[in-house]
């Protein structure tokens, strides 16, 4: 919940689950036609990933946020945007959903906290996958490695000082 930009939270749960799906799928699916060398393959994981995972992100989005059903998509929006940039809302009702978005968002981060170790696990398994398809793949299945280790070396690297930072102007916006 805490990676969904605001403008997400415009549409209803169809919308959302529309936009994060295909926003995640398609880059997923570049990255296994790239692999794969086949359109069919990035097509399927696009169709596939993007249901699911839209579906699912939109699910959390819902259960960490319920107030948010209470408002309208423009109100979402101004809330998730002044929150995460730690600005104080003024008007009464925003500001008690300010303070949900603010559990929600903390608890969204509390359930994420048991897979961090998972993460070098899987940062070393990418790095011999990159080298070896360096060595013996294709360029698209190097192209493709290198990407996936950037993004999660990213993760461990980057992500932990930039949620801690969204963590702190949440609470600041909700102090």
């Amino acid at each position: 919940m805490l990676t969904v930009p605001a403008f997400v939270w415009r549409g209803g749960f169809v919308g959302r689950a529309l936009i994060v799906g295909a926003a995640v799928g398609s880059v997923l699916g570049v990255l296994a036609w790239l692999d794969s060398g086949f359109w069919i393959s990035g097509v399927i994981v696009l169709v596939v990933v993007g249901t699911v995972y839209g579906i699912w992100m939109a699910r959390r989005m819902a259960r960490y946020w319920p107030a948010a059903q209470r408002l309208s998509g423009a109100e979402r929006v101004a809330v998730v945007r002044a929150t995460r940039a730690g600005e104080p809302i003024d008007a009464p009702r925003l500001a008690e959903a300010a303070g949900d978005y603010r559990r929600g968002v903390r608890d969204a981060a509390e359930a994420a906290r048991p897979f961090r170790w998972l993460l070098p696990v899987v940062l070393i398994v990418a790095a011999a996958s990159a080298v070896w398809d360096a060595v013996f793949g294709s360029v698209g299945n190097a192209v493709a490695s290198v990407i996936y280790l950037t993004a999660l070396v990213m993760e461990v690297a980057w992500w932990p000082k930039r949620q801690a930072q969204l963590l702190a102007q949440v609470d600041q916006a909700c102090g």
